[in-house]
């Protein structure tokens, strides 16, 4: 009985999934006709460029809290770092974010300059930095990591929470995501959802996807979180980024947690162990880099 209801909650969560994406992607269509119609719109001050599984929903939702933070249409627009969403140009990225005038009229009422910005956290998308030089190039970016190892292991439950599922075992996953990505990882045209949807431990090599954006923004404009800062010390966390977007300090109500994976089953030892010896060194590099040690094997 209790595998029964464990399978059908799955296959909800997945029918939910599979809702959600095809509403996202009706809208994306429909923003292709009417991008171009109405007042000029702005571009995001600021990227919240990731972890997946980090906790950015959580500081998203956080932020939206902001009188001077202005949110886009959804949280994640995907324009950056989708090739399918790119092709429909910038006017249909700006069409996510506030019109010129609201901004300055906002900014009249409280009397600072108000900010808008997005979170798509898919910092391992190489094209997604690149672009945002292009479209973005004065962005604030955001980054907010947790441990690789546990990271990998939640995105392993999305994805089988996702309406396709993931059909292998973390362990074979693992021993299956070479051969599943790395033709993909290679393409021209960017990182394919094959790419985004496999990458468990590829997205916890956090210091080689932070050197490539460092290619493209200078140091200054990054900030970075762990995600037991935010767990730990929300309040701060989010006045922290109020600094660094431009936003006065508040206090924000940080009980609700949001996009909170759940799922019972321990990891197998032999998968943290395997994982925990393929962080260090990419771990200790990133230490080395931010000058300060989170504890993480290293």
């Amino acid at each position: 009985m209790i595998a029964q209801a464990g399978s059908t909650s799955l296959l909800r969560r997945r029918i939910r999934n599979f809702r959600y994406r095809l509403r996202r992607h009706g809208t994306a269509y429909y923003r292709v006709v009417t991008a171009t119609l109405g007042e000029e719109r702005v571009l995001p001050d600021f990227l919240i460029v990731g972890a997946m599984k980090s906790g950015t929903t959580s500081l998203f939702h956080y932020l939206t809290q902001h009188p001077g933070f202005c949110p886009p249409s959804t949280k994640e627009v995907h324009f950056l770092d989708n090739p399918t969403f790119y092709r429909f140009g910038e006017s249909w990225y700006r069409s996510h974010f506030p019109t010129r005038s609201h901004m300055q009229g906002l900014e009249q009422q409280l009397g600072y300059r108000p900010v808008t910005g997005e979170a798509t956290p898919s910092m391992v998308s190489e094209l997604y930095a690149i672009n945002a030089a292009r479209h973005v190039p004065d962005a604030r970016l955001v980054m907010v990591l947790r441990n690789p190892v546990d990271r990998a292991y939640s995105h392993y439950h999305h994805m089988r929470r996702s309406f396709f599922g993931e059909p292998l075992s973390f362990w074979d996953a693992l021993d299956a995501e070479a051969r599943r990505i790395d033709a993909d990882r290679k393409r021209k045209g960017g990182a394919t959802r094959r790419f985004k949807r496999y990458s468990y431990a590829r997205r916890g090599m956090y210091i080689d996807q932070i050197e490539h954006w460092l290619q493209y923004f200078p140091r200054e404009r990054l900030q970075i979180f762990s995600y037991e800062q935010l767990v730990n010390s929300p309040n701060e966390v989010c006045n922290q980024l109020c600094a660094h977007i431009g936003l006065p300090p508040m206090s924000f109500e940080t009980d609700e947690k949001r996009n909170t994976g759940h799922y019972s089953e321990p990891m197998e030892e032999r998968c943290r162990e395997r994982l925990t010896e393929l962080y260090r060194p990419y771990n200790r590099r990133l230490f080395t880099f931010l000058g300060e040690d989170w504890g993480w094997p290293s």
